[in-house]
């Protein structure tokens, strides 16, 4: 995938390439492992391979819905000088099989596309802790916005945390990208596609992780 040109990309985001554009350039695909688009799964032979299968939706940035919070919550950016381990730990705390370190997240935050008003937290008035998080990428390059974790606490869960923290970086990166992008696994038992469904996000590209048995 690493031969994805910028033209190309841009004709049709999602089909084109499994991530946002600046990770094709930044990151590897380790060996042995594919990544074939759902159109073209028919053309290899998957029979020693497990596959998890992800989602890649695209946004306009045309209409955004309403970034309200329930009553008792409100967002706060970020704090990089003193935040970077309660956001290693506020993911670690939504997820069995992560374990984000400090260092992992620090280093996001030295990537080009990195922009500190789109790393927000959402506290909640009654503790004064942060219960829910939302980071999103801007690739100057291509104009693109992605959204990379998008997580509420587990007892926080189904409160509309979540679609006010996505619509809320939504309206931020209108200021700044001509669209944006998400993707995730399509099994996730969280069904985040139909939160960013809800969000306005659209398509129906599938991409395969083929991994060896």
């Amino acid at each position: 995938m690493h031969n994805i040109t910028k033209k190309d990309y841009l004709r049709d985001p999602c089909n084109t390439c499994s991530t946002a554009f600046w990770k094709n350039a930044v990151y590897k695909v380790p060996d042995g492992i594919h990544i074939v688009h759902e159109s073209d799964l028919d053309l290899h032979d998957i029979t020693n391979y497990n596959i998890e299968q992800y989602f890649r939706l695209m946004h306009n940035l045309k209409e955004i819905g309403s970034c309200n919070l329930p009553d008792g919550y409100y967002f706060q950016n970020v704090d990089m000088q003193t935040q970077i381990a309660d956001v290693a730990e506020l993911i670690n705390r939504c997820y069995d099989d992560i374990g984000t370190t400090p260092k992992q997240v620090e280093s996001w935050t030295k990537l080009d596309v990195f922009n500190n008003d789109l790393w927000i937290f959402v506290y909640e008035k009654a503790t004064g802790q942060p219960v829910a998080l939302g980071i999103a990428d801007f690739d100057s390059n291509v104009s693109e916005g992605s959204l990379e974790w998008i997580q509420a606490l587990p007892e926080q869960q189904g409160k509309g945390l979540g679609q006010a923290i996505v619509n809320e970086l939504l309206s931020r990166l209108v200021k700044k990208a001509n669209f944006a992008t998400v993707s995730g696994k399509v099994d996730n038992v969280t069904k985040p596609e139909m939160l960013y469904r809800k969000c306005g996000f659209y398509g129906e590209d599938i991409w395969n992780v083929l991994i060896p048995k």
